[in-house]
């Protein structure tokens, strides 16, 4: 019987209207009922994460979150972190004048902030501002560089854009900085050895539960690095074919159920 549940966000375990179906939550119960545990994995902050189930039946049944990637792990139930990895002064010094000196458009993330180096502020980074409920700080390159709560920097733009400059900061940056797909719109930097796969292979040791019992979803590149740490990884049925390929099976898409789906085929 496997014994913990990693899930997914956006695009996973919610729907197109960044919402948790009734027959998501009554399979998620059923996990739980059955004294497995569910853990939520985003790019998004803790906060965010938390936003997501209030309200909800889940909102005191799930009681870790492996946020940014892996670079914070938190405890609901204690109120603490588990681990916080922020990037380090040195690195944030690095990366700003390269991304200011290029004019790509980014943000930058500490715990409860979207920092942004520019006035005219990009639809990316508003649209992220909104789902997250964050508060957007303006400040200058020069100050930016100085800080140590910087947990990542979001490269943000067009399809195409991310598509071409994935490949020009992969091959700057990939022996530096974890490098993340997070969606077709946003590209992130951390720091070196952050994923949601050595996140979530921190909390497993933490709660002492091996690979073996885990299984976990997603629908992103980013969530590749789960599916090889898991001994099941579940692609969304809305994941690309990339993402399909790397996981072990696929289920129905996120507007679909697709997370209930596949809880009903492995806890039956």
């Amino acid at each position: 019987m496997y014994k913990l549940l990693a899930l997914d966000l956006d695009g996973t375990l919610l729907n197109k209207e960044n919402k948790i179906s009734p027959q998501n939550i009554s399979a998620i119960k059923q996990v739980i009922d059955g004294n497995g545990i569910v853990v939520l994995c985003s790019a998004r902050p803790v906060n965010a994460m938390a936003a997501v189930i209030c309200n909800t039946e889940l909102e005191h049944l799930i009681r870790y979150f492996i946020s940014f990637n892996g670079a914070w792990i938190y405890d609901c139930i204690e109120k603490k972190d588990l681990r916080f990895i922020p990037l380090s002064g040195h690195d944030v010094q690095v990366i700003t004048p390269l991304l200011t000196g290029r004019k790509f458009p980014h943000h930058f993330f500490t715990r409860d902030k979207i920092i942004s180096s520019s006035k005219d502020i990009n639809y990316y980074t508003k649209y992220e501002s909104e789902l997250f409920d964050m508060e957007i700080l303006i400040s200058e390159p020069v100050n930016i560089s100085q800080r140590d709560d910087i947990v990542k920097v979001s490269i943000v733009g067009s399809t195409d854009f991310i598509a071409s400059v994935a490949d020009k900061i992969d091959q700057k940056f990939h022996q530096q900085y974890s490098l993340s797909k997070t969606s077709n719109h946003y590209y992130e930097i951390m720091s070196h050895g952050i994923s949601k796969g050595r996140g979530l292979h921190y909390l497993c040791q933490y709660l002492n539960i091996n690979a073996e019992s885990v299984v976990s979803m997603g629908d992103q590149e980013n969530d590749i690095s789960m599916f090889q740490f898991s001994e099941v990884g579940v692609a969304m049925g809305n994941a690309s074919d990339f993402v399909k390929s790397c996981a072990d099976r696929v289920s129905l898409d996120n507007n679909q159920h697709g997370v209930a789906f596949t809880i009903n085929q492995l806890w039956p």
